[in-house]
């Protein structure tokens, strides 16, 4: 069945029979935009999957994710942690098991270290935007993940593009003339077969767009921590274009809210987290 998790019309060629995502950890993303439901149900429903639970555990309590306190027991990791929390984690999980068999290409693995890189900044940047964390870094965990699905599907390929861009080339354009999409149109074509808020949606297809419409404010977040995690040195290809990382941040607006954002403590933080997972 691939990735989707609802009703799914003709794949683009590219897309067609990818390797599928963890079912326990999509059930759960399912279980987790049910608005209503109740911390109960998750805990039942992680409790009833063991390898998954503990790993859970194992990831909840690991400095990703920099909590004050050991969680020692499902329903108290979702009390805890709370809802978004558990998406997240959960999801970091999924993808982080989806991209495991390609991650000894060293270009590849940059791919998802970037990944995370985007999701840590946004998380972190998240109260000053006067967004919720645990959704910014979901946003910002899912906004690649069109490219990590054409990585998973042709390792060699990606590689290839990646080189193509390091020497000069657009990625976006290079991933369009070997799979006639890029992989923002990619992650489209995913997403909408999975149950995602509309909001984390749009921050997939759009987070590379320079005009991002003024009620957006999550898909700013997201473009403001992917271009964040390009310049503090996260990038795949070698980030010359972009601004320096203070001046990015003067996207957020507000002095007062981005005065205690230093982009050396991001990026010393952000690559705290990232080695937790390895």
């Amino acid at each position: 069945m691939g990735m989707e998790t609802k009703s799914a019309g003709s794949a683009p060629w590219a897309l067609e029979k990818l390797p599928p995502f963890s079912p326990v950890a999509m059930r759960l993303v399912a279980l987790l935009s049910d608005e209503d439901v109740h911390v109960d149900q998750v805990s039942r429903f992680i409790a009833a999957e063991p390898v998954f639970a503990a790993r859970i555990l194992q990831l909840a309590n690991s400095p990703l994710f920099a909590l004050m306190r050991q969680v020692t027991s499902i329903p108290q990791a979702v009390i805890v942690v709370g809802l978004e929390r558990v998406k997240a984690i959960a999801l970091t999980r999924a993808l982080g098991d989806y991209v495991a068999p390609v991650l000894r290409r060293k270009a590849l693995a940059a791919c998802w270290r970037n990944t995370l890189a985007g999701a840590i900044a946004a998380e972190l940047i998240a109260p000053s935007c006067g967004q919720d964390p645990g959704i910014a870094y979901t946003a910002g965990l899912l906004r690649d993940i069109g490219r990590l699905a054409l990585l998973v599907k042709y390792p060699e390929a990606y590689s290839n593009a990646i080189e193509i861009a390091r020497e000069g080339a657009d990625l976006r354009e290079t991933e369009r003339s070997l799979f006639d999409l890029d992989h923002c149109q990619a992650g489209q074509w995913i997403v909408s077969r999975m149950f995602l808020p509309e909001e984390i949606c749009r921050s997939v297809v759009h987070h590379h767009d320079r005009q991002i419409p003024d009620d957006w404010d999550l898909v700013r977040l997201v473009r403001t921590a992917d271009r964040l995690a390009d310049s503090l040195g996260f990038a795949i290809v070698p980030a010359t274009h972009l601004p320096p990382a203070q001046e990015i941040l003067e996207e957020i607006p507000g002095a007062g809210r981005r005065a205690t954002l230093d982009p050396a403590a991001l990026a010393a933080e952000i690559d705290r987290r990232i080695a937790a997972l390895n």
